[in-house]
């Protein structure tokens, strides 16, 4: 009894620093792209912005969900005739080369990796460095939160006169809403915690065979492929990620349908399934956005998962 009993406990004392190992070191970035721009970091937030022509009026602004980068918005916004912003999540790798010029900002109050942290530096760009009385502010996934808990920490900056304030959410966390499955559910949630950080670090070298075999790449096309491939690897540390996920679970808990409010147009755009995000609770949450905003609209898509803006981008650009 005693020797099982001391070989259990120097198994639990091998997954406990196992885990630790890839909760807490550091990963090289991995990916770096071209950027005809302008690169700032504020705290852990790294921002890019491209600035347009000097005559448009139009500013849009995008926020990455949660394992992503700002590389998902730059192909479908490369076109466009504006001054675009792009907001990374706090702690993970900016994939834009060169040195960052750094934002003299209010200290954020919110702890990093939360939404409500990444919500305060939203509206601070939309405060500082938006140029245009005319804004998108387009979030993916994590990144819709994000927008509307920046409309609930500046009501006020989202609805200022002489601008028009505009959001899309796509596939977004909301209020009341869910993770697909029982994930957001007490003992699988506490599950989800304990292994993720051995999850992401075993996932990172995975093959392209493997992550096609996943249902939230179905559909998908070669830029989804391409950047879904390297999700594992955007995290600076899988302590963000576990930050991340208690804070979209709070979050969805705890915001109210009030900050729906706080925008004069909301476009909610859905997925025809979504294995990410239940989709069920996601239409319950937009169809109380309806409810109470008259700018609030539901966009149902049809081919589409969890990422629309790599599956069927004409979607997204079609409401602008």
């Amino acid at each position: 009894m005693e020797i099982a009993l001391a070989v259990l406990a120097a198994l639990i004392l091998l997954f406990i620093l196992f885990r630790s190992y890839w909760v807490y070191s550091s990963r090289d970035r991995v990916f770096t792209v071209d950027f005809d721009g302008t690169l700032y970091q504020v705290g852990q937030t790294g921002i890019a912005v491209r600035e347009g022509d000097p005559d448009t009026d139009r500013t849009i602004i995008c926020f990455p969900g949660f394992l992503e980068d700002i590389r998902y918005f730059m192909e479908l916004y490369r076109e466009e005739d504006c001054q675009l912003i792009f907001i990374n999540n706090a702690a993970y790798h900016v994939p834009v080369a060169g040195d960052a010029k750094p934002l003299d900002w209010d200290k954020n109050p919110y702890k990093v990796g939360t939404i409500e942290h990444d919500g305060f530096y939203l509206g601070q760009v939309v405060k500082h460095l938006a140029k245009g009385s005319q804004l998108v502010l387009h979030g993916h996934s994590r990144g819709g939160a994000v927008v509307l808990e920046a409309g609930r920490q500046y009501p006020e900056l989202m609805k200022a006169d002489g601008r028009y304030i505009r959001a899309i959410l796509e596939a977004a966390v909301l209020p009341g809403g869910k993770t697909v499955g029982n994930g957001s559910d007490a003992i699988p949630f506490a599950l989800i915690c304990l292994f993720l950080p051995i999850i992401l670090g075993l996932s990172r070298n995975s093959g392209e065979a493997r992550l096609l075999k996943q249902p939230m790449m179905r559909p998908t096309t070669p830029l989804k492929t391409e950047l879904c491939s390297g999700i594992y690897h955007h995290p600076i540390r899988y302590k963000t990620c576990l930050t991340n996920v208690r804070s979209i679970r709070n979050w969805q808990r705890g915001s109210d349908h009030g900050v729906y409010d706080n925008y004069e147009r909301i476009d909610i755009v859905i997925g025809e399934r979504d294995d990410v995000l239940d989709n069920a609770s996601m239409i319950a949450s937009a169809e109380e956005a309806e409810k109470r905003n008259e700018g609030a609209n539901i966009l149902r898509t049809e081919a589409t998962n969890h990422f629309i803006s790599l599956e069927r981008p004409e979607y997204i650009t079609g409401l602008l």
